[in-house]
């Protein structure tokens, strides 16, 4: 994805979460008919949104169909090797894993944290569903600021990128968490199909770690990398 697809989908999934947030504050009855308008015989709103979700996290898992480097460094395809390994790339490798299983660790908890408020508050009678649907829009949205704008995980993992970092396929998983307080097929399948995407990521890392580092994949090193960013504008100047 070039810089100005990611300006424009940032302010697509924006525009998306403040009319949605609007509906939500003024006419939750109107947001609710819209997401349960019914299309043709039994097929509503909410199906089709249900179906390119499945589809989006279903293309994550299908190499040929991750084209993303950030996300489909986990697949053997998209590894080319640095060259000869050496005590000094080893010692290095190590050092950096162990800095990113660390953040990686920490934003686990805090995400744990986050969600355990949202039970608390769920509990307590002022989290409706309609509300817990706009934090989940809400997420998907900085999931795609943390890519186009500013990353607060990148302060938690240290890491040079998103093509380099170790949670990057935490995200829709993270963004769909909070459906886990409506029990509905709809909620549960995304979240399912979110895990299984969680557990095939940190399986490949757990057995191809290197797949994941710049210090062995040459896919992930600035000089090969096709998409332009501030860091690698200050790298050529």
């Amino acid at each position: 994805m070039c810089k100005s697809d990611g300006y424009k989908k940032l302010i697509v999934e924006g525009l998306a979460v403040v009319i949605a947030g609007l509906f939500a504050i003024y006419r939750p009855d109107l947001l609710v008919s819209l997401f349960t308008y019914p299309l043709f015989v039994f097929l509503k709103v909410y199906h089709i949104l249900w179906l390119v979700t499945m589809y989006i996290l279903v293309k994550r898992m299908i190499p040929g169909l991750n084209k993303k480097m950030s996300l489909g460094k986990i697949f053997a395809r998209n590894f080319v090797g640095t060259g000869e390994d050496t005590d000094r790339k080893r010692l290095g490798f190590q050092k950096s894993k162990r800095k990113a299983d660390s953040g990686a660790l920490r934003s686990a908890l805090y995400w744990i944290l986050l969600l355990l408020v949202m039970w608390m508050w769920r509990v307590a009678g002022i989290l409706p569903d309609v509300w817990l649907y706009i934090i989940v829009l809400f997420f998907v949205f900085m999931d795609q600021f943390c890519i186009t704008i500013f990353c607060p995980f990148q302060w938690l993992m240290q890491n040079k990128c998103c093509s380099t970092c170790r949670i990057n396929n935490w995200g829709y998983c993270m963004a769909f968490s909070p459906l886990i307080f409506i029990p509905t097929f709809w909620t549960y399948s995304i979240i399912f199909l979110s895990i299984v995407n969680l557990i095939i990521w940190e399986y490949l890392y757990f057995r191809h770690p290197e797949r994941f580092s710049d210090i062995y994949n040459a896919n992930l090193m600035c000089r090969n990398c096709q998409i332009h960013c501030r860091g690698k504008s200050a790298e050529l100047n």
